[in-house]
């Protein structure tokens, strides 16, 4: 009997832990049922940035931490470049094809951001300004000599920061909203003289065909003293994937070009960066355009002005020779100087 006895009450707590089972895992209307780690399958939501107390591993208690210094989100590369003073601004040049349809796309957000003030026609004869609270421009239109010779750049910049009374549209339009507001304006500018390229031709296609140009910025002659810059340069290698260091060797050549910009103070500089292939370095930016600031960084701590001085990255898109071997990649790898008035 008490070998049976035993049997049964291991039968009734087998049974008793089943149906605590069957119990525990059904669930239905407000009822869940019993739950293994919940967090595990349906986490607390928390806004980011807010602060809790049991965040005791971030920074003042936050629900994620901030970016490290430098990170750009993925395709937003635009916003950390054109950040140079207005001056500099000269030189920045629109990378965006003037084509019937961006142009048409710059003429859509021009009627939201700009046409109040400007005017739909860029006479300064917009609904603001007509209402006298504001005083309009001290230029005459965008059909005035003073737009048509403003340099791209320029004008990037104020659409950017703001200029005058005129206030920033940088935290309105995306980088490459405001070159296609740009073209708008130069169409309006320049009426019939303004060149649309053709609906095919990529952002990156465009540039000067004249030997004398380069990004639409005239080039200064400089003589046999072209030879010894270029020389010069050719001999600036960087440092394998030490992409803000160059090899040592390569100081004696750029302090031939210091020394020949600071005994010509008048001549400005596109210092342009080229690689074999693409690369973006997390925190940093595009490859190309990180070397050619670092030879900018080099020549201002060699005495030159860094207004003089305009870093460009052009990517893999103008190669010299083939990226089919080693020897081919290491002369695309380089970063060229052009001096413009």
């Amino acid at each position: 009997m008490q070998f049976l006895q035993k049997r049964m009450n291991i039968i009734n707590g087998l049974m008793l832990i089943a149906a605590g089972t069957l119990v525990g895992c059904s669930a239905g209307g407000n009822k869940p049922g019993y739950e293994y780690a919940p967090n595990m399958y349906e986490s607390e939501a928390y806004e980011a940035y807010t602060q809790v107390g049991e965040m005791k591993y971030n920074p003042n208690g936050m629900t994620m931490r901030t970016p490290v210094a430098g990170a750009v989100a993925q395709g937003q590369m635009g916003y950390t470049m054109y950040t140079e003073g207005y001056e500099a601004s000269a030189s920045w040049t629109n990378p965006v094809a003037p084509t019937e349809a961006n142009v048409a796309e710059g003429m859509r957000l021009y009627n939201i951001q700009c046409q109040h003030c400007h005017g739909k026609k860029g006479k300064n004869d917009g609904g603001v300004i007509k209402s006298g609270q504001y005083p309009p421009p001290p230029w005459d239109g965008y059909q005035s000599e003073t737009i048509k010779n403003l340099p791209d750049g320029k004008a990037y910049h104020s659409i950017t920061f703001g200029k005058g009374n005129m206030g920033a549209h940088g935290n309105v339009l995306s980088p490459n909203e405001r070159w296609k507001v740009l073209h708008y304006v130069r169409s309006l500018s320049l009426g019939d003289d303004f060149v649309y390229a053709a609906e095919e031709t990529k952002d990156k296609e465009v540039a000067s065909a004249t030997a004398m140009s380069f990004e639409g910025f005239e080039l200064v002659d400089i003589g046999p003293d072209l030879d010894m810059i270029n020389a010069a340069m050719r001999n600036v290698h960087f440092n394998g994937m030490q992409y803000k260091k160059f090899e040592e060797q390569s100081k004696p050549h750029l302090d031939k070009v210091a020394a020949f910009m600071t005994s010509n103070p008048d001549l400005k500089a596109l210092v342009v960066g080229h690689v074999a292939s693409d690369m973006n370095i997390p925190g940093f930016g595009e490859l190309s355009l990180i070397r050619a600031k670092t030879v900018c960084d080099y020549l201002e701590s060699k005495g030159v002005s860094r207004d003089r001085l305009s870093p460009k990255g052009k990517g893999s898109t103008m190669p010299i020779d083939t990226n089919d071997d080693k020897i081919g990649k290491l002369i695309n790898r380089r970063v060229e100087i052009y001096f413009i008035k």
